[in-house]
């Protein structure tokens, strides 16, 4: 079923969409005093529930934040937070249409040192740091930065399946980690929810990955081309209810989301929620319809 702002947005087109909902976050943003740097720290520790060491993975939208500093500002407070046995993860694929139709054109070769990341601003400014690893997956690749950030990305690119037990989606839980949205839902933005198909493969209820195996062409952090095997979303997965399904199932203590400053947040314990979802589509209840 589609949302009604898919709806519009459908109705609109994307760029006269997008230039609407722009607007519509400044004048958002003039009711709420924005966060100061300090505040939006106190924020970070206090209702998002990060501390010093953990591994957070964030999805974002610099665009919808209510802050008053820069974004280069809130990586810096991320890292801080979490301090320097911390982790700081971001997606950071580089394209924004289906992952099938990229990797059926060969001309298309992702270069983990240069090709910029679609996700967002502050998924790019993490990229650009020279502390950062970056995943070598050819469609799902995850940037890293922090005490287990290569520890964390570097298996991504030995399976064919994007969000299995060895990619940086899964393998936050290995350190605890917590998944959180700045300025993002989990219904738009939560990619974690793939690991539980990806594991369970052909016992998992609905078909959401290609039984072909692709071939993407990557160039790594020497230069060297490789060829990663992967395997594409299949189109199942575009009849789904995340927000429903999250809503009739899904607890606070599994995943939370919350409005603040006219801005939306989220923060997922990745064990909890990884354990409720494999629990719910062992018995046949999933996002898709």
């Amino acid at each position: 079923m589609k949302s009604f702002f898919q709806t519009i947005r459908n109705y609109l087109g994307n760029d006269l969409y997008s230039k609407i909902r722009f607007y519509g976050y400044k004048l958002l943003h003039g009711v709420y005093r924005p966060f100061s740097p300090d505040k939006f720290k106190q924020f970070l520790k206090e209702e998002l529930e990060i501390k010093r060491s953990d591994t957070v993975f964030v999805h974002s939208s610099a665009q919808k934040l209510n802050i008053n500093f820069s974004p280069h500002k809130v990586i810096e407070i991320l890292q801080e937070v979490v301090g320097p046995e911390g982790t700081v993860a971001f997606p950071c694929w580089h394209f924004n249409y289906r992952a099938e139709e990229y990797l059926e054109n060969r001309q298309n070769v992702f270069n983990v040192k240069k090709s910029p990341t679609v996700m967002g601003l502050l998924p790019e400014l993490a990229r650009r740091k020279k502390d950062s690893f970056r995943s070598l997956h050819p469609t799902s690749s995850v940037v890293a930065i922090g005490k287990n950030a290569e520890q964390l990305i570097n298996h991504h690119h030995l399976s064919d399946y994007p969000c299995d037990r060895n990619s940086p989606f899964y393998r936050i839980m290995d350190y605890q980690g917590k998944i959180i949205g700045l300025g993002e839902k989990p219904e738009n933005s939560l990619s974690f929810i793939h690991c539980v198909e990806d594991e369970l493969k052909d016992s998992f209820p609905v078909k959401t990955r290609t039984d072909k195996i692709y071939e993407g062409r990557v160039m790594d952090w020497s230069g060297k081309e490789i060829k990663v095997k992967t395997r594409a979303a299949h189109k199942n997965i575009q009849r789904r209810d995340i927000k429903g399904f999250f809503k009739k199932y899904i607890k606070k203590e599994e995943c939370r989301a919350f409005r603040k400053k006219g801005t939306w947040f989220f923060v997922a314990d990745s064990e909890k929620l990884y354990a409720k979802l494999k629990n719910l589509g062992l018995k046949g209840k999933t996002v898709y319809y």
